[in-house]
C-alpha cells in the first residue's frame, strides 16, 4: 500500500465530507457512509478503501468529540 496515496484519499474523503455536511460530525459521518468506491479498473483501489474505511471509523465511534480533534486524530486539515 502506498502511504502518500493513502493519505491524499484520506484527505479528500473528510474534505468532501465536511464540505457536504452542515459542519457537525453526525453530517459527516453520514456523508461518509454514502460514499462508494467500486470498479473493476478503479486504480488505487486498496489506498481509497482504506482510506474511506478508516475515515468512516473515526467519524463513527467519536460521534461525541468535536469536529477539530477527529481532523487532527486523523491527520487531515480542512480549509
Amino acid at each position: 500500500m502506498n502511504i502518500q496515496l493513502y493519505q491524499q484519499y484520506l484527505q479528500q474523503y473528510v474534505a468532501e465530507a465536511v464540505r457536504e455536511s452542515d459542519g457537525s460530525v453526525r453530517g459527516a459521518a453520514e456523508h461518509l457512509s454514502m460514499i462508494q468506491v467500486k470498479g473493476l479498473l478503479l486504480m488505487h483501489k486498496e489506498e481509497k478503501r482504506r482510506a474511506l474505511a478508516d475515515a468512516r471509523t473515526a467519524f463513527d465511534e467519536h460521534r461525541h468529540w468535536p469536529l477539530e480533534i477527529i481532523l487532527k486524530h486523523l491527520g487531515v486539515t480542512v480549509d
